[in-house]
């Protein structure tokens, strides 16, 4: 009886025994896996931190220079865009409904304007930064819509519609309209608006000084107003030319080249020879980039 107690009693210990390394083994196994460590804890959050921050750091970084350079290709592309000059080259008249045709001169108004505008164009677009906008490039009304009843208007809106820095319409004089011994030469008429005057009338002596260098004579810079239209903001009494006034209004400087006398004897001799008409373009154009400070493209 003593012997099977005794037995009993020897395995009772040993399943106690192996009971608690059971439960030891099992607690360690808690320990590393889960977090039951607190310092273990602490260690593996204070990295986790250290990791989420660094990334944040550097997302932030790389979103300022993303936000930096596209910043700064934003600057250069606006820059591109406001260093570019637009001109709007008006050739006034039109072969369709605003004729000026002069049989007994052997000249065609609208045919002088539109051979001068294109020689100006052409020259124009060999200056760096500059687009050039035509009223017309051919013969057509600009307002053939309306078979040119509203064809000025036509011509200055394009001013507003490309914000263009200046509008320059091209024409040429008469006054008789007989071959005599009329006045002679180039004119410019500028706005008499306060705002645009002064600037107006440094383009204008610039043109008038290429055109005398071709052989033209100058008949100056002329201003002439009409008080039956009112007046412009600053009080000054609008412009007799809608081609001036009309882009007045509209926020926009304008300038009107009367290129020569088709009915003077010189001029008319000088305004049959297609040369002396591209001369006279590309002297427009000079004027207009060295007023504008433009530089020739490089070849």
């Amino acid at each position: 009886m003593r012997g099977g107690r005794f037995w009993k009693w020897m395995a009772a210990l040993l399943l106690t025994a192996c009971f608690g390394l059971t439960a030891g083994c099992s607690s360690a196994a808690g320990t590393a896996a889960g977090s039951g460590d607190p310092e273990t804890t602490q260690a593996a959050g204070q990295e986790q931190g250290q990791t989420e921050a660094e990334s944040a750091a550097r997302a932030d970084s790389e979103t300022a220079e993303e936000s930096e350079n596209r910043a700064e290709n934003e600057t250069a592309e606006e820059s591109v865009v406001r260093a570019q000059v637009t001109v709007v080259l008006d050739p006034g008249h039109d072969s369709q409904y605003c004729t000026r045709n002069h049989p007994d001169l052997g000249l065609n108004e609208q045919d002088l304007n539109l051979a001068i505008g294109l020689a100006c164009r052409d020259r124009l677009l060999q200056y760096e930064g500059v687009r050039v906008v035509m009223t017309r490039e051919d013969g057509s009304c600009p307002d053939a819509e309306h078979q040119g009843e509203d064809c000025i208007r036509a011509r200055t809106d394009v001013t507003a519609r490309e914000k263009a820095d200046i509008f320059v319409s091209l024409h040429n004089n008469g006054t008789t309209g007989r071959l005599g011994d009329s006045p002679e030469g180039a004119q410019v008429y500028i706005s008499r608006y306060s705002k645009f005057t002064d600037s107006s009338r440094v383009l204008a002596e610039k043109i008038l000084a290429n055109l005398q260098k071709i052989g033209l004579a100058s008949g100056g810079v002329q201003t002439r107003s009409k008080a039956e239209k009112g007046t412009y903001d600053d009080g000054t009494v609008k412009d007799w030319y809608y081609l001036l006034s009309n882009n007045v209004d509209a926020g926009y400087p304008a300038v009107i080249i009367e290129h020569a006398y088709m009915d003077n004897s010189y001029d008319n001799t000088f305004l049959k020879d297609p040369q002396n008409l591209k001369a006279m373009g590309q002297a427009d154009a000079d004027a207009i980039a060295s007023y504008f400070g433009l530089t020739f493209k490089q070849s």
